[in-house]
């Protein structure tokens, strides 16, 4: 299963970036998203959980917006 890491400063007035995840969300596909800015809004950021993330998956996706 693939993780998606989410990091978009501003996720709700992205259009690419949230088209994206939200078609991925309403599939069938085995994926785990993770939303940065909503798990650490405050950037403290749980380093053992995130490494403990990377390590059940072997495929990691970083979506992000390009500027």
């Amino acid at each position: 299963m693939p993780l998606i890491i989410l990091a978009h400063p501003a996720f709700d007035n992205s259009l690419a970036n949230k088209t994206i995840i939200e078609e991925l969300q309403k599939s069938d596909l085995d994926i785990e998203i993770m939303n940065i800015y909503n798990l650490y809004p405050d950037y403290k950021i749980d380093i053992k959980s995130e490494q403990e993330a990377l390590l059940r998956h072997q495929s990691i996706i970083f979506q992000y917006p390009m500027y």
